[in-house]
Formats: C-alpha cells, structure tokens, sequence
C-alpha cells in the first residue's frame, strides 16, 4: 500500500544511507547534509503528488476531470446542469422578443424563449439565464423588467419556475459508476431501468416496478435531483430515453410518485437539534437506493437521527413520534415518503 513520506522522514533514510559510507559525511554544515536538506523537500511534495496520482486512480477516491475519466470508460457520463423554465405573465401592448429580460428582486434573471405580440395581457415562456437549482423561484418572485419592452408594463409568473437542476456532484458521479460496476445491468433488468433513467439529466431516483399490471409490464416512479416528484417535462425525457433502450415487448409506464407527507417530533435529551439538518438527513435517505421498504421504519427514523448526529445535533432524544404515533407507517407502491416539518420540543 502507497504511504506518503515527511520530509524529516527522507532526511533519517538518505542521512542514515549516506552515513554508512562515509559518517563524517551527514555532519551539519557539511555537503552532504546541505544535499540531504535541499532535496528532502522535494521528494515530500514528490511524495505528496504521488498521493493524489494514487487517489485518482481509483473511484472510491477521486474527484473532478479523474473520476469523470473513470466513469466514462464504463459508459458514464456526468450529467450536466439544467436551466429552470416556466411562464410569466406579461400586461400591456406591444411585442416581447424572444431573448428579453425579466428578473427577480434578487437578481435571478429569465430569458423569453419566443417572440409573442402581446395585447393587454399575454403568457410568454421563459428559461433561466443561469444553469442550476437557483432558478427555481417561486410564484410570484419575477417582477422586474431590467431592460424596458415598449409598451409593457408590468410582469409576473402565477406559479414556480421548475426543472433547474445544478450539476451532477462527484458523490453522485461516482454512486451511478459503483452502482453499474457492482450491479451489472443486462437484458432488461431491474437495473438497466435505473441506469437508463438515472442517466437524463435532472433525475434524481427512479424506483422500478415489475409486473405491476401483468407479465411484461413496467413502471418507473421518477422523482427529481432536487428531492421532487419529476415535472411532464422531465417525464417526458425519462420516456424517451427509456423507449429508445428498454427491449421489445416490455410495456414501460413512466409516472411522478405522489408525496406520502410526513412531521416528525422528538425532544433532545443530548444535543440542541437542528430541525433542517434532521429533515436533510432523512429525506436523503427515503430518496437513496438504500431506501426499499414500502414503510417508514419508526426504528429507522431514529437511528438515522442518532448515526448523523454530527449533522443532526441530537445525540440522544424522548418521544419521538411520526405523524403523532410511535409506530410504522405504511407506504403505498406509487408514494415517497417525504418529511415536511420538524418538531423539536423543549
């Protein structure tokens, strides 16, 4: 196994092989010492590049351009981060041109995706200039138009943008790559769902189905990277890519999951809490591949709590309930669990 190297451990090697030549030739001050000084330290940062060359080349344990080398020699790719869409509606006469500009307060910006002649009031389809999570804002956020439109006054969008998605990160990388490697996917199996459809863009976990309704039929429940039940929009990609792999015969439904909503309440004995941590913990885990329990586990839910608790701040607690009992509670084939509040009493 590959072990890094201190500088005062180079200078004991090389000064006590140099010594059992000469003795006299390690004394401070002499050549020999000065060499020995000098060239230790560039054999640690040696030894130090060595370490990284060394993590790079193994999954478990690299990062950025390495791992996504790794990945894609297996057919993996990282995926790309995605700009939110959605609509805002527009009040005056004139035309907005595809390419104008509305914003929020806090500066998230939007982009008209076509040209709509708009007279007194018109719907106009809009994309985030940014990539990522961060465009999606919430009803009613985009109020501002930075650059004026002739004749238009006034704008705002009824409901959410929707759909951005940031990055694929290197843990989420580097689980699909395990996850092909480990659980090899052939001839439409379970597996070779998961791959097809973790591999779009914004996907986040797909739960397979089988002979849901019969021999050769298939169902994927499809929630997004940012923990939500998946869009049409993102279904609607997930459909594609899974008709154009999955073989022939195989009666494939691609749907969103409906949220089985869920308040956890615990009283911490050891520790403050942190009611956001502990819903970010368990809703991780309800959307993980570790998840495959159709129920919440009352054992489980207080497990994670106390196995995180460098995150959760709850090293110990009483009276912990979910949705107000002290028991399981059950899921249906085409639900997830989702916590929605955290209760932390005194």
């Amino acid at each position: 196994m590959f072990e890094t190297q201190s500088k005062d451990e180079i200078q004991k090697r090389m000064a006590a092989d140099l010594s059992a030549m000469n003795p006299n030739s390690t004394i401070e001050g002499s050549f020999g010492r000065d060499v020995i000084n000098a060239t230790s330290v560039e054999f640690e940062k040696t030894y130090a590049e060595l370490s990284l060359v060394n993590q790079a080349g193994f999954a478990q344990t690299s990062w950025g351009d390495y791992l996504e080398n790794i990945a894609e020699e297996h057919g993996v790719f990282r995926r790309a981060a995605v700009q939110a869409i959605g609509t805002v509606t527009v009040t005056g006469t004139g035309t907005v041109s595809q390419g104008a500009l509305f914003q929020t307060q806090d500066d998230t910006e939007f982009t008209a995706t076509e040209t709509v002649k708009v007279t007194t009031m018109a719907d106009i389809p809009v994309k985030a200039v940014e990539y990522g999570a961060k465009g999606n804002v919430a009803a009613g956020a985009i109020t501002i138009i930075p650059m004026s439109i002739p004749g238009i006054t006034r704008v705002t969008n009824a409901k959410a943008t929707y759909d951005g998605f940031d990055e694929e990160t290197d843990d989420e990388l580097r689980e699909r790559l395990l996850f092909k490697v480990r659980q090899p996917a052939t001839s439409g199996n379970i597996n070779d769902y998961i791959e097809w459809g973790t591999s779009v863009e914004g996907v986040g976990h797909i739960t397979v189905v089988p002979l849901w309704n019969g021999n050769g039929t298939v169902k994927l429940l499809v929630t997004d990277s940012n923990g939500q039940p998946a869009s049409p929009d993102l279904l609607s990609r997930v459909t594609e890519k899974v008709e154009s792999m999955h073989p022939i015969g195989a009666d494939v439904s691609v749907i969103a999951p409906s949220v089985l909503g869920l308040t956890i309440a615990l009283t911490p004995t050891k520790g403050g809490g942190d009611a956001d941590a502990i819903k970010k913990v368990l809703n991780k885990y309800f959307l993980s591949k570790q998840y495959t329990e159709k129920k919440v586990s009352y054992a489980k839910v207080g497990q994670l709590i106390i196995e995180n608790a460098d995150t959760t701040q709850v090293e110990d607690y009483d009276n912990l309930t979910i949705n107000g009992a002290t028991a399981n509670i059950g899921v249906d084939t085409d639900q997830i669990p989702s916590i929605v509040e955290v209760v932390l009493n005194a």
